[in-house]
């Protein structure tokens, strides 16, 4: 590698790097609405003041639940457009993981109340890690960790969500779609169609470890919503284990 080729890369590398602390920047800021949103929503005070801020929010937030999924939709639909006249899509892009973001964050904290929003709080720093990890690893990794993590999330539905069953077949269901997304990108060779196709994973890629992560994360939330909660608070431990295991693994790949 000469000199021009590692300062090319290093500088993509600096771009990635920015990009990845530009979403943890975005999870602080959810974060801090978190904490706002269970001080004077969930936790909110008795006083006169307390009830009407509670009253006020509770409107915002039924607003929210209903309006920002349509919302995230258009902006996927956004995406697509762009990407089929092979213009810029982040913006829209962006623009539909920040709407789905919001949508998740109102209904949980409407239905699930302070369990619900402990569990937010855990759910935006994975979210940041999430985006690191598709800047800076591999993106089979991010694939992976993307199907893992959400089997965390649908088994924390099955143990601690009563009533939580939509929302866990609506998790189980995007696994399936990154289960179904890996075997594609097996099938096209890591590329994304299109005029120009995008070389999303590189051609020599190892789907093995990628494909029994998916399959594990979709066998683990059946079994659980078969097995009821008790199985579901054991099965997380497996999952997050499993988790840690990928990330040893891809950090290894990258020596």
């Amino acid at each position: 590698m000469d000199k021009k080729q590692r300062e090319a890369r290093r500088h993509q590398e600096d771009i990635a790097l920015q990009r990845g602390l530009l979403w943890v920047a975005g999870a602080i800021v959810l974060e801090v609405l978190l904490v706002l949103v269970n001080r004077f929503y969930v936790n909110y005070s008795l006083s006169e003041a307390g009830v009407h801020t509670y009253l006020a929010m509770h409107q915002v937030m039924l607003v929210l639940r209903m309006l920002a999924p349509v919302a995230a939709v258009l902006a996927l639909v956004w995406t697509g457009w762009q990407l089929k006249q092979e213009k810029k899509f982040a913006l829209p892009l962006i623009l539909a993981i920040a709407l789905a973001a919001v949508t998740v964050c109102a209904h949980v904290a409407i239905k699930f109340r302070g369990p619900g929003m402990s569990m937010l709080y855990w759910l935006v720093i994975a979210w940041a890690v999430l985006a690191m990890v598709f800047y800076i690893y591999q993106r089979e990794f991010f694939l992976g960790a993307c199907a893992c993590g959400m089997s965390v999330l649908a088994l924390w539905f099955v143990r601690y969500g009563a009533g939580g069953r939509p929302e866990t077949i609506l998790i189980l269901a995007a696994i399936a779609v990154v289960t179904a997304a890996a075997l594609w990108l097996k099938k096209s060779d890591g590329a994304l169609p299109g005029k120009k196709p995008v070389q999303f994973l590189p051609q020599k890629t190892n789907y093995a470890v990628l494909l029994v992560t998916c399959l594990a994360s979709l066998i683990v939330v059946v079994a659980a919503m078969l097995a009821g909660g008790a199985a579901a608070y054991y099965l997380m431990f497996v999952m997050v284990a499993w988790l840690f295991a990928l990330f040893v693994y891809y950090t290894v790949k990258l020596m």
